[in-house]
């Protein structure tokens, strides 16, 4: 007996609060250079010899990669060459902006500990600071600005149970998340009293299944009306990722589109797939003109998912049809992103009619339930 249940026990962990974050900031532009000051508070900064620098506010560093090094200059002169930085506050208002030069990414406003060492081909930028510290921002990126506060609640759970679900996610590389869309976007340190209080009211707040298993917290901008199913639409099944009808988002401008194809793309499409000129009706004579959802479409023997389709065109959403005019593709479509999971104009338009968080959450994963992080687990692998 013990011998059968040695695997099942060790695909999962118990998972306590992980009181810090680290993430790297940057992630998309990879700077070699980039300037640091101290915003508020004081700072020290730390190059692994004797003795620290100590940063009042105001005070500018500017830090760049140098083979497998990284030197730094102050403004007043001091400088230096060492294998990492640390930037440690000493003061708990303290604050620094942080800025890439030449980076089309905005200045970052942080909080926390920086650690700056070389990695390749750039500077390897990690901000630690506090889960809760470091939410409020990814909520403002991901939900947008405006929105009642129960949606930003929701939101907040959604994004907070995200963030430890995939916690190990760049293990590998040294930290835990980055700021850019392969995770969740973070902008730095916000101020906004609607988001952090939602933030602040959920605290420690996250999703999780039957099983108290933290979820896979997927959203999208706009579902068009139905939500679709992640084993539609990634082939991994889990039993709140599931279809829903979706009353709420319809007032959306995202809840329709209507997008016009050169037929001469369409072809090339199909040839790339190996379809022949003619073998493709199925693709879009079965809806009869009505947008759906399907995990694939049948086209002379091939499957073509409507996921391959909105990749490569571009296209709003893969709920939609496809008809024939001439010597275009007509793609009429409903809804904003991959569908899975909740559906953030419904979600919005629910808290705008007083309803709550939690039945929001629970309205687009349903059977799961809202509970402290100290009571989920996570699995090994996200």
């Amino acid at each position: 007996m013990t011998r059968l249940l040695l695997p099942i026990l060790y695909l999962f962990l118990p998972l306590t609060a992980v009181g810090q974050v680290s993430v790297r900031i940057f992630a998309q532009s990879r700077p070699v250079t980039v300037i640091f000051t101290t915003e508020s508070g004081e700072y020290l900064l730390d190059d692994g010899n004797p003795g620290t620098l100590h940063l009042l506010p105001g005070e500018t560093v500017a830090v760049t990669r140098y083979n497998d090094d990284v030197v730094y200059r102050t403004l007043s002169g001091t400088y230096g060459k060492a294998d990492s930085l640390s930037f440690e506050p000493v003061t708990g208002n303290a604050l620094c902006r942080l800025r890439a030069p030449g980076s089309i990414e905005q200045d970052k406003r942080l909080d926390g500990a920086l650690r700056i060492k070389s990695f390749p081909g750039s500077l390897l930028v990690l901000n630690i600071t506090s889960v809760e510290s470091y939410l409020p921002g990814v909520v403002r990126a991901e939900a947008g600005k405006y929105g009642p506060a129960d949606y930003f609640k929701a939101q907040a759970v959604v994004a907070r149970t995200y963030i430890y679900r995939n916690i190990g996610r760049h293990a590998l590389d040294g930290y835990n998340l980055c700021d850019d869309t392969h995770c969740q976007v973070y902008p730095g340190i916000i101020d906004d009293s609607v988001i952090t209080g939602a933030c602040h009211v959920t605290s420690g707040e996250v999703l999780v299944d039957r099983d108290s298993m933290l979820i896979v917290a997927a959203f999208h901008g706009n579902c068009g009306g139905l939500t679709a199913s992640s084993a539609d639409v990634w082939l991994a099944a889990y039993p709140y990722l599931v279809s829903v009808n979706d009353p709420w988002c319809s007032f959306s401008a995202s809840s329709e589109w209507r997008k016009s194809l050169p037929e001469s793309e369409w072809h090339k499409f199909l040839t790339m797939k190996g379809i022949q000129y003619g073998e493709e009706s199925a693709l879009y004579s079965a809806s009869g003109g009505t947008p759906v959802r399907t995990a694939g479409r049948m086209a002379g023997g091939k499957t073509v998912s409507s996921e391959e389709l909105r990749s490569y065109f571009g296209l709003r959403s893969g709920y939609f049809a496809i008809t024939s005019a001439g010597d275009s593709i007509i793609v009429t479509g409903r809804g904003y992103g991959h569908g899975v999971g909740l559906c953030q104009d419904g979600a919005k338009h629910m808290a705008e009619k007083n309803m709550s968080y939690d039945r929001i959450t629970g309205f687009y994963y349903p059977g799961t339930t809202i509970t402290d992080i100290k009571n989920a687990r996570r699995p090994l692998k996200p």
